[in-house]
């Protein structure tokens, strides 16, 4: 009897060993194809700030961009803002994407906070939590910088200092 129980519980464990190796190379796999598609600026969707679509077909070609993800109620997403609008001229030769879960309202009051709102920054909704599909799990802020041809340059997740973000740009200086 004793013998019998230990065979159960044996393929038991075996048979949840077996999920658990299959979700973790799944996940594994999925982690690695949204990394291999964000090398190149991912063809996402959002929403402008009147809720019309958003795709990056509507970026300019040959010039570098920016992505911010961002929450207007985080204290990091803040300080960030506060040190763009210190150094807002950096910005000047880049498409600046500032996108956010927040509504169009509290987007727009974040922008007059942090004296962004007449920056030339592209700033959209992402109103159906769907950063994750083209850049992968991204906590607020995280930033993601990527050249002239589209090609990731540096990505940053979490809080950054500016003149870490300023050095990748393709201007890669002040002024």
């Amino acid at each position: 009897m004793k013998k019998r129980i230990t065979v159960v519980f044996g393929v038991i464990a075996l048979g949840l060993g077996g999920i658990l190796a299959y979700n973790i190379v799944k996940k594994y796999n999925q982690n690695k194809a949204v990394y291999l598609k964000r090398k190149s600026l991912p063809n996402f969707h959002f929403y402008s700030q009147n809720l019309k679509p958003f795709t990056v077909k509507a970026l300019r070609k040959n010039q570098g961009v920016c992505i911010f993800y961002y929450n207007a109620g985080c204290e990091h997403c803040q300080y960030e803002a506060a040190q763009i609008s210190k150094e807002i001229n950096v910005f000047k030769n880049t498409q600046v994407v500032m996108v956010s879960i927040n509504t169009p309202e509290e987007t727009a009051e974040f922008a007059r906070t942090y004296k962004l709102e007449n920056a030339g920054f592209i700033w959209l909704y992402d109103k159906e939590y769907a950063f994750y599909k083209w850049f992968g799990k991204s906590v607020s802020p995280s930033v993601y910088i990527y050249n002239k041809a589209h090609k990731l340059v540096k990505e940053y997740i979490g809080e950054v200092k500016i003149e870490a973000i300023i050095k990748y740009l393709d201007n890669g200086k002040k002024g």
